[in-house]
């Protein structure tokens, strides 16, 4: 029998709530809960009884409910073997919460899986959000959406909640607390639509975007999880360096297993990945190395030396078209280092 999934809508009863509650009753997922939080007040209307072939629990509130607590609210409202979140501005594809649910199957594990976000904005402009789940990285910013996330209700059952200190940027201090008890497993799968522009929380973008407001949340966040971001730097670092040293004086299988070993403890980082990818090239695993480089960069897209170490694998595989472009944009990540754009204008 198929899993039940709640689905917690923290609704400030905007005339969008109708087009998000229509996109959950066309989930194609055949168990789906939809737990109303009137995070408005006592001003919410009463909904229907159901939301199309689903069943809605509302959850009622004498006053205005801040977001943390709206999130609070539907997870302690919530029955379902797995949550996720909508807002009432946005929407779902129908596939979006079966697909979530089926990628369950190959995430080991994981008891957190995402995908991306499709980012919508006034003016037409769409781009997606979101990437693979790296620890490292996700002490620095949030890259996950909360309605791209589906969650183990057994995370909740072990007191994971919101932080009703954060006015914004509850969603990732949500995520750094579940990253401490699981991996996540990522799809790029892209059927949740983020019209991120829409709402107040200044966190969005284009007009929901308040630099002051997101900085202050931000740097609550960061202070918030210092120590143990700093925890798990002193715990790795050594790592990388007896890494680096065995793969120095060619003992490579000794370099893995302490890669495999960071790898384990911090998920996806993208420095072991870039050192496992050397590995694997010098042992004659070039595909491998590819793959493993590809998802350094895929969580860290920024990192120059990343991209660039990229391109020297495909110019190894002999992808000239495929190193052109990945050296083009380590030269532009970085325009300052000639050795990018020797690499790019080699294949010219």
């Amino acid at each position: 029998m198929a899993p039940t999934v709640s689905v917690i809508v923290r609704s400030m009863a905007r005339p969008s709530l109708a087009q998000a509650l229509a996109a959950l009753a066309a989930q194609d997922h055949p168990h789906v809960e939809v737990v109303l939080v009137a995070a408005c007040g006592a001003a919410h209307p009463p909904p229907a009884l159901r939301c199309g072939p689903h069943s809605l629990r509302f959850v009622a509130s004498s006053v205005a409910l801040a977001r943390p607590l709206a999130a609070n609210a539907g997870l302690e409202a919530a029955r379902g073997e797995y949550v996720t979140f909508l807002d009432d501005d946005d929407t779902l594809a129908p596939d979006h919460v079966s697909g979530l649910v089926a990628a369950f199957a190959g995430a080991g594990e994981a008891r957190v899986v995402h995908s991306l976000a499709r980012a919508v904005f006034r003016d037409g402009t769409q781009r997606p959000f979101g990437r693979p789940c790296a620890l490292m990285s996700l002490f620095e910013r949030n890259f996950i959406h909360l309605s791209s996330a589906l969650v183990a209700r057994s995370l909740v059952d072990e007191g994971a909640r919101f932080d009703p200190r954060f006015a914004i940027h509850e969603d990732w201090d949500f995520f750094l607390t579940l990253a401490q008890r699981t991996h996540f497993h990522f799809v790029p799968r892209q059927t949740f639509v983020w019209h991120a522009e829409a709402g107040e929380s200044g966190a969005g973008g284009g007009r929901n975007q308040d630099e002051a407001r997101f900085a202050h949340g931000r740097d609550l966040v960061y202070a918030k999880w210092r120590d143990a971001s700093d925890a798990l730097v002193d715990r790795v670092q050594p790592m990388l360096r007896d890494a680096a040293a065995a793969a120095q004086r060619g003992a490579h299988a000794q370099a893995e297993a302490v890669l495999r070993g960071v790898l384990a403890i911090s998920q996806n980082d993208p420095w072991a990945l870039n050192l496992l990818a050397m590995v694997e090239r010098a042992t004659g695993r070039l595909a491998q190395a590819l793959r493993t480089q590809s998802l350094a960069v895929e969580v860290r897209p920024d990192d120059p030396d990343l991209v660039y170490n990229l391109a020297l694998l495909y110019r190894d595989a002999g992808d000239a078209a495929a190193a052109r472009t990945f050296a083009a944009h380590a030269a532009q990540l970085a325009p300052g280092q000639p050795r990018y754009r020797q690499l790019a204008t080699t294949f010219n």
